[in-house]
Parts: structure tokens; C-alpha cells; sequence
């Protein structure tokens, strides 16, 4: 087998596990090869975030009736960045918007125990691109009609 698929092998072996640990047997309802690098073409929402080390990361995400039924990445960082950024896409897909927002740094931080902590700040970035993501989809305007102005007749 070539190293590269070992390695991806591996890592979806990682995260199943570290999911279920986290999670319980529910895992997310999605398969790690369906994560996809790149621009998502039916993005209901997205965002881009650059973090203080220089890096950027972009989180698109396919949104259906307050679910995130798809989702995808981009980033322009290294190894440890691509990682937490497909962790932070393959925790958010099957999700409702209020689950998913609560993905953190520290969540993705907890299933990639060997990270290094000067690496740490990877995690934190793709929790906020996430977040930045679900916030802009809720900020659109089909979705603020709790922030709409009662009327007289209210």
C-alpha cells in the first residue's frame, strides 16, 4: 500500500476512534472520505479566517433545515491546519446549527492528542472558521426573523 494511503488510513482509524471516545458510538454521520479540500458548489453559507499566524482557512457548508448535511475546506496552512480543518468539517456534518457551534478548539485539540502544542493554534482557527460559518448562515437574513421589529399589532 502506498505510505500516503497508510497514512490516511490511519488517520480515519484516529479520528473513528477518538469520535467514538468522545462522542460514544453515535459518530458523526458522515465518511471521512466524502471531507472535501476545496470549495463546496452547494455552500449555503461559509466564512474565512486568518489566524495570527498567518494562516487562512475557509469552511463551506451545505446547510438543510438547520442541519449541516455537507461541508468542505480549504487552507493555505500545513499539515496540522488541513487536519483540524477536515476534523472541524467532519465533526459539523450531521449536526443541527446549535451542536455544531459548539465544536471549540479544545474539541478538536482532544482528538488529535500528539498535536504540537505550538501547533495548538490550528485547532483554534478551524473551530472559529466553523463557527464564523454556522454564525454567518444564521446571520442571513431568511434566518433573522428573531431579530425582526415587533410590529403595533404584536
Amino acid at each position: 500500500m502506498h505510505k500516503g494511503l497508510r497514512q490516511m488510513s490511519d488517520l480515519e482509524k484516529l479520528i473513528s476512534s477518538q469520535t467514538q471516545k468522545s462522542y460514544g458510538p453515535k459518530e458523526p454521520n458522515t465518511n471521512p472520505r466524502q471531507i472535501k479540500f476545496g470549495k463546496l458548489p452547494k455552500a449555503t453559507s461559509s466564512a474565512k479566517v486568518t489566524g495570527p499566524c498567518g494562516e487562512t482557512m475557509e469552511i463551506h457548508l451545505e446547510i438543510q433545515e438547520d442541519e449541516i448535511v455537507d461541508g468542505s475546506f480549504v487552507t493555505d496552512g500545513c499539515g496540522p491546519s488541513k487536519a483540524c480543518g477536515f476534523l472541524a468539517v467532519m465533526l459539523a456534518i450531521g449536526r443541527n446549527l446549535d451542536d455544531a457551534a459548539m465544536i471549540e478548539g479544545d474539541t478538536i485539540l482532544d482528538m488529535i492528542e500528539d498535536l504540537p502544542e505550538d501547533h495548538h493554534h490550528c485547532a483554534y482557527l478551524a473551530a472559529a472558521t466553523l463557527q464564523t460559518a454556522i454564525h454567518n448562515h444564521v446571520a442571513a437574513p431568511p434566518h433573522r426573523h428573531h431579530l425582526a421589529t415587533p410590529t403595533a399589532e404584536e
